[in-house]
């Protein structure tokens, strides 16, 4: 009870119940840089190919929304990104279950986690065409490099900061090792979890579009194969068009998925 009030208090002192939240001043800093763009385009007589107007911009959005493939698009790398993070995530906690249970399980994925942590996926690039091609298989492998680590690194941070009275009580109780982390480390940890399933949704769905400029096309394609077609074909209405809604992805998802889970999360368990 005290740390969910503790959580609530400090929500409120920062202006928020739960959530990141998007205030009016993030609609004004965005009228402020859309008004900046309009002019430096204006005033610099930038040419159209490298800086189209924002019109134009909304209007191929628009239409690519009503009329277009860009709806298909949308989805298709949505569903590539949620496997490779469901994936990574089922990864993540096989791993975690593992340290947990044994001290060599633990000093192995910790080394893994100090080796592979850090490594772009893309750095990856040259082995995965080798060993995948340049299909799904390769761009999947890319994204759960991308969701995996970050996942594993918070998880693992959460279960060593339990509490370990935690742990006493369990044994108490006569539960196995299966059984606590199931049952009492998993779920306390779940504040760590949620902060790094953020970072993995992050990196996974930046790492997607840049695979998909690379490998080519995933199925029909998605948002980086469009951006990948617009610049052949020096269609830079649609080249904008692309990256405002691999931009709008990326904050809707941050605002309507991962912070109303965040806000729960906080609220069950305490602050991140």
């Amino acid at each position: 009870m005290m740390r969910k009030t503790w959580s609530t208090e400090k929500d409120r002192s920062s202006g928020r119940i739960g959530g990141r939240g998007r205030g009016p001043g993030t609609w004004l800093w965005l009228l402020i840089l859309a008004l900046a763009w309009e002019s430096f385009r204006v005033l610099a007589d930038v040419n159209p190919l490298l800086m189209p107007s924002l019109v134009s911009v909304l209007r191929e959005f628009v239409l690519g929304l009503v009329g277009g493939d860009m709806v298909l698009r949308w989805l298709m790398s949505l569903a590539a990104v949620g496997a490779g993070l469901a994936a990574g995530l089922v990864l993540a906690l096989g791993a975690s279950m593992l340290t947990r249970l044994s001290s060599g399980g633990d000093r192995l994925f910790s080394l893994l986690s100090s080796l592979m942590h850090p490594l772009p996926g893309l750095a990856l690039l040259p082995l995965v065409i080798l060993w995948f091609g340049t299909g799904f298989p390769a761009v999947l492998v890319i994204i759960v490099h991308a969701v995996l680590w970050p996942v594993f690194v918070n998880l693992r941070s959460g279960l060593k900061s339990l509490p370990e009275s935690w742990v006493l009580y369990s044994r108490n109780l006569g539960m196995n090792r299966t059984v606590r982390f199931l049952h009492v480390e998993l779920p306390g940890s779940f504040p760590h979890m949620v902060s790094g399933i953020r970072t993995g949704w992050a990196r996974a769905w930046r790492s997607f579009i840049a695979a998909e400029m690379v490998f080519g096309s995933v199925g029909s394609g998605g948002l980086g194969w469009q951006l990948f077609e617009s610049r052949v074909m020096m269609d830079t209405d649609a080249l904008y068009a692309a990256l405002l809604a691999v931009m709008l992805t990326g904050m809707g998802v941050e605002s309507l998925v991962l912070d109303s889970w965040e806000s729960r999360v906080r609220r069950r368990w305490g602050s991140i």
